[in-house]
């Protein structure tokens, strides 16, 4: 299909926005809205860059080579032709945010629980976006076969792991599908904007006390 659900896309980037990655690999390029997003977001709105000689690194991996277009280039710096299972196992890169957009479920289980491993063990974030329960089911699209569910999945296998933030959405069949953030240690989401900066930010825009707020700032 090379795209997916968009309830999770204004969640998704403020999570990444919060992580604030300076390298990213995009599993599962499709359509590329991802890295799109990411560049958008992180580049264009977070650095005020608009260049296109980006300070971060964005690359992808995509198994079926009919997805990728002349586009792409400008937004990845490198995206890979090959298997992401194969990738992730003999790359010595390393990423700060791996992201996998729907692609678990292609996988068998057994070999995704591997990936997933793998991918923890190339980065300190991994970000999956996957469909929850059995009413899923998905043949080839686009004469690719890869594009086959090949596994089922529940909320709980991803509770498993110590270091998990999991967000349930549904889709337009009210099929439920999650956001599911996985990282070796614990993650403060709070660090990039601050830790009080919803305080302040409720102070300044929603009871216009900004005088206030600069009043505190200027004492610290």
């Amino acid at each position: 299909m090379g795209t997916s659900n968009w309830q999770n896309i204004s969640y998704n980037i403020e999570l990444v926005k919060k992580l604030n990655p300076k390298s990213i690999l995009d599993i599962g390029v499709g359509f590329g809205r991802w890295g799109i997003l990411f560049r958008e977001f992180l580049e264009i709105w977070g650095d005020s860059n608009y260049t296109g000689k980006w300070n971060r690194s964005i690359d992808g991996v995509e198994i079926f080579p009919e997805y990728i277009k002349e586009y792409h280039k400008y937004f990845y710096d490198t995206i890979y032709i090959e298997n992401a299972a194969d990738f992730i196992k003999t790359t010595q890169m390393k990423y700060d945010l791996i992201n996998c957009g729907d692609v678990i479920e292609h996988f068998k289980k057994s070999d995704a629980r591997i990936f997933i491993d793998d991918c923890l063990n190339k980065s300190k974030y991994v970000l999956i976006n996957i469909p929850i329960g059995g009413n899923w089911n998905q043949g080839p699209i686009n004469n690719n076969e890869f594009e086959k569910h090949l596994s089922e999945w529940s909320r709980s296998d991803f509770e498993k792991y110590e270091h998990h933030l999991i967000r349930e959405f549904e889709d337009v069949e009210m099929r439920t599908f999650i956001v599911v953030l996985l990282s070796k240690e614990k993650t403060d989401l709070k660090l990039t904007y601050g830790r009080y900066f919803a305080i302040k930010s409720f102070l300044k825009n929603k009871l216009g006390l900004g005088s206030l707020v600069k009043f505190i700032e200027g004492k610290k």
